[in-house]
């Protein structure tokens, strides 16, 4: 009787520290169900448009873009001049020469010259991208420090979200601190000679991309 009730006691102990870890353990998890995560956000476009490094950016691409506009503007003025000058002389040139200088005309004008302007328009929105890139490159130490300072587990682009409280909302916190660091930002000029030094690369790149695929597979007979 005694061995029975001592056994059925015990196993009653286990049960109990059983039932309290169990306890124990579901207390924990109740604790972090309710820590809910903390979600911030923040507006990069607006850092790039409003922040003083930003501001200086349209400045200076408005200026390059002007320039560089120019350049291209009197290399399209030489062709017509180059056409005119073919048309009044073109008579007095022997066969070859009339269908050489008609080839070198026609191809500068209906493939250098539009190539040209294609990669103008390319290299110029690079040059603002990567000046962008540079003023964002600069917020990311600053965006870390709030982040690990309100705890937060999520950060996430004002485009990615449909709608946030106020308080969540960092840009503003974060343009302040920026601008204490980072009054202007450098965007690379281009002249016309990057323009066609690139857009011949592409050409060329392209040529032999264009020959490597015309060739026969060796492998098939």
């Amino acid at each position: 009787m005694t061995k029975r009730f001592l056994t059925i006691a015990g196993a009653a102990a286990i049960l109990a520290c059983g039932v309290a870890a169990g306890v124990s353990l579901s207390d924990v998890e109740a604790q972090q169900a309710s820590k809910a995560p903390v979600i911030l956000i923040v507006d990069q476009a607006a850092i790039v448009a409003q922040s003083d490094a930003g501001k200086t950016i349209p400045v200076q691409a408005n200026s390059i873009k002007t320039s560089i506009q120019k350049e291209f503007d009197a290399e399209m003025s030489k062709l017509e001049k180059d056409i005119e000058n073919y048309k009044k002389g073109a008579s007095l040139m022997s066969e070859e020469v009339r269908k050489k200088t008609e080839q070198d005309l026609a191809v500068r004008q209906q493939v250098q010259l539009p190539q040209q302007a294609q990669v103008m328009e390319q290299v110029f929105a690079n040059v603002v991208q990567v000046a962008q890139a540079k003023i964002l490159q600069e917020s990311q130490p600053i965006l870390k420090t709030i982040v690990d300072k309100r705890g937060a587990t999520l950060l996430l682009d004002r485009s990615a979200v449909m709608y946030a409280s106020a308080d969540s909302d960092i840009t503003q916190e974060v343009l302040a601190e920026l601008n204490k660091k980072l009054k202007t930002v450098e965007v690379q000029k281009v002249t016309l000679a990057d323009v066609k030094k690139r857009a011949a690369e592409a050409a060329a790149k392209q040529a032999a991309e264009a020959q490597k695929g015309g060739k026969p597979d060796p492998k098939k007979k």
